[in-house]
């Protein structure tokens, strides 16, 4: 079947072959839910509309002619006013105009998403402007935009204020206007990311060409006789670019340049003389970027790409530079101590950067968001002795990085670090730590922890103290010789509300009475063979989602497993607040990507797309298949809901004689088998 939307009859028909029985006419809302839709976003229920507003409401509607996104603009731009006066509320039923409830128009529908427009206060109205640099259907990143505002010098100076908490104001603004549309929300419901409906961004290109504001011509040849006009420029190349045209033209006063598409051709960069804000996205060819070494005013710099990407050895020498995103594999130019005025570096490869730039990471001491990686195949790469410099290094710069708000570490990354920046919010450690470190529970500002550790012991009271603490994603990967016993006490956690826990190996986990009491949404993956369902969930009293998954469901035991899943269904049921619930038991195993590698030896042998799963199914069979008759294999697939985590599905025993002895992983993971 293929569906196909549009706003055009004669489209719609054409599209059908004329017979007119496929085309499908979209209902406008009746009465009832455009009453609903309105009132709910104005004051939150229908109820608690004033009476005195109610005449003028009933006008306000039929204007919109029961059309959801006429109706949602309205209302959040009648929710942005600080009072609800009727006369305002009569100035903008007189805006809608009368026609439009009649014979709604595309023009009529700009006129609406105008008002919102107009209302603006002027520090939001360059905000929203520049939101016409994405193309359509873009999911814009809120850090990324916050960022390249502060560096076009959008966001007013706030005393006591970081620029980029007044930006990320102007963003939730623009949310609660209605102006864009949420795609990603996070624990705590903050807008991560968001998109353009198409025709708020019509309406956004519409005004930034009357105001020359940006230009996003769709051909390159529309640049032509533009001359000096342009002030911020979006190009989206495709194919086969003619080039001489941006060479003859005049570019040195732009201050904004984003690059999507295909092409691989990218502008000459050394006219951007002044440019501010430089994004560029490519696939896998990447053409020549030496030119950005001589933008000597570029304070955000961000390339996307498939692909290996060369920075140029003039990016040191960027002295204004205060973002710096580049992808994973990327190998920076020495020297970046230079780069005093960094606040954002992302990604940093430990693997594949010199010695020299890890120790220079040291000196950048405004850095304030740092993601640090590790290229998997390098690290393993190098020698125990280099592999121990490198982290010793990184360790000692770490602990100089006195006002980072935000660290990333991937999990192959194995450092002692002392936690030495108190104002840490955002701590993500995917690198194993044998336990809890004690320094965490210094951190009084950290809201978001995730943490990977060895073991849990009593150590959990260090996590439970932390009096900010709102999400706490918590990875146990257990040694072979033991199993897990958690018990969250019933003291602590004052305001934590989503708890994620995954535990390789866990025999018990029960939470006490009183623990948690603002813990909303909680999320448990463990394996069968090791332990039973939660208990103690009836204790959770303000819980609103709970996540069950149990792997390894298949074994001796799966039927005790299995029963204790059923009680804590019925236990849920029974709750007078009934929490959404989801909880699946299933046969494979849950592990995640750094212990895939089980020590045997294994030949991938196929791969399937599995119906309704985001993520194809690899299949292996054992090396010595052939050779000794070994009829082990196994089936590896990514989880839909965490990508960090494998589906692992083994069948039949290695009867082989390996070449190496087994490792201890391998000895463990052979109890597994079933």
């Amino acid at each position: 079947m293929i569906i196909t939307t549009t706003r055009i009859n004669t489209v719609a028909r054409a599209c059908c072959c004329n017979q007119h029985d496929y085309v499908y006419k979209m209902k406008s809302l009746s009465n009832e839910d455009s009453r609903k839709l309105f009132f709910n976003r104005v004051f939150g229920s229908e109820e608690a509309c004033p009476l005195y507003l109610e005449e003028v409401s009933a006008q306000i509607l039929k204007r919109c002619a029961g059309l959801p996104l006429a109706i949602v603009t309205i209302s959040s731009l009648l929710a942005s006013e600080q009072n609800t006066l009727k006369e305002n509320w009569v100035h903008i039923k007189n805006s809608l105009g009368p026609n439009f409830e009649v014979n709604p128009t595309l023009e009529g529908m700009r006129q609406i998403l105008s008002l919102s427009y107009i209302n603006l206060p002027h520090y939001l109205k360059t905000c929203m402007l520049y939101l016409g640099m994405y193309p359509e259907d873009y999911i814009i990143w809120k850090n990324d935009l916050v960022r390249q505002w502060i560096a076009q010098g959008f966001v007013s100076k706030v005393h006591g204020q970081y620029p980029e908490a007044v930006a990320e104001g102007y963003f939730n603004e623009l949310v609660n206007r209605g102006i864009i549309q949420p795609v990603n929300t996070d624990h705590n419901n903050e807008v991560l990311s968001c998109r353009l409906h198409d025709m708020m961004l019509d309406l956004i290109i519409h005004k930034c060409r009357d105001e020359n504001f940006i230009t996003a011509p769709d051909d390159i040849q529309d640049m032509i006789g533009l001359s000096d006009k342009v002030r911020r420029l979006s190009l989206y190349l495709d194919g086969i670019i003619d080039g001489t045209i941006l060479e003859t033209t005049q570019l040195s006063q732009v201050r904004a340049l984003a690059r999507f598409g295909n092409s691989a051709y990218a502008p000459p960069l050394l006219k951007f003389k002044h440019l501010r804000v430089l994004s560029l996205e490519f696939r896998w060819e990447i053409p020549d970027l030496t030119g950005i070494s001589h933008l000597f005013q570029l304070r955000y710099l961000k390339i996307k790409t498939d692909g290996k990407i060369q920075v140029p050895s003039g990016v040191v020498h960027l002295g204004r530079l205060q973002h710096l995103i580049v992808p994973r594999r990327t190998i920076l130019p020495n020297g970046i101590g230079n780069m005093k005025s960094l606040c954002t570096l992302q990604e940093f490869d430990v693997g594949l950067n010199s010695i020299d730039n890890i120790r220079d990471l040291g000196d950048l001491i405004n850095l304030r968001d740092l993601r640090i990686c590790g290229h998997l195949s390098k690290m393993d790469e190098l020698h125990d002795m280099e592999r121990r410099q490198r982290l010793d290094v990184l360790t000692r710069s770490l602990e100089k990085l006195c006002d980072l708000r935000y660290l990333h570490m991937d999990y192959n990354i194995k450092v002692s670090y002392v936690l030495s920046s108190l104002f840490l919010r955002r701590l993500h450690m995917l690198c194993p730590f044998p336990k809890v470190p004690n320094a965490i529970g210094e951190l009084h500002n950290l809201f978001d922890l995730d943490l990977t550790i060895e073991v849990l012991e009593d150590d959990i009271a260090i996590l439970a103290q932390l009096q900010s603490l709102n999400r706490l994603k918590l990875h146990i990967e257990g040694k072979p010789e033991t199993e897990e016993k958690v018990v969250i006490c019933r003291k602590g956690f004052p305001v934590l509300k989503h708890f994620w826990l995954f535990c390789v190996r866990m025999s018990q986990l029960t939470f006490e009475a009183g623990t948690m009491p603002s813990l909303e949404k909680l999320e448990v993956r463990i394996n069968s063979p090791y332990g039973a369902a939660p208990m103690g969930i009836e204790h959770l009293l303000g819980l609103k989602e709970i996540f069950v998954f149990v792997g390894g469901c298949g074994g001796e035991g799966s039927c005790s497993i299995r029963a204790a899943l059923t009680l804590l269904r019925k236990a849920i049921d029974m709750r007078s607040s009934r929490p959404a619930a989801n909880i699946k038991c299933v046969d494979n195993l849950l592990l995640p990507e750094h212990l895939l590698d089980d020590g045997f030896s294994w030949r991938k042998y196929g791969q399937k797309d599995i119906l309704d799963a985001k993520h194809p199914r690899a299949y292996y069979r054992c090396t010595y298949r052939k050779s000794q008759g070994c009829s082990a294999t196994k089936e590896v697939q990514r989880t839909d809901d965490d990508p960090e985590l494998f589906l692992v599905l083994y069948k039949g025993k290695h009867t082989c004689i390996m070449e190496t002895s087994f490792t201890g992983a391998a000895r463990d993971r052979d109890r597994l088998v079933f």
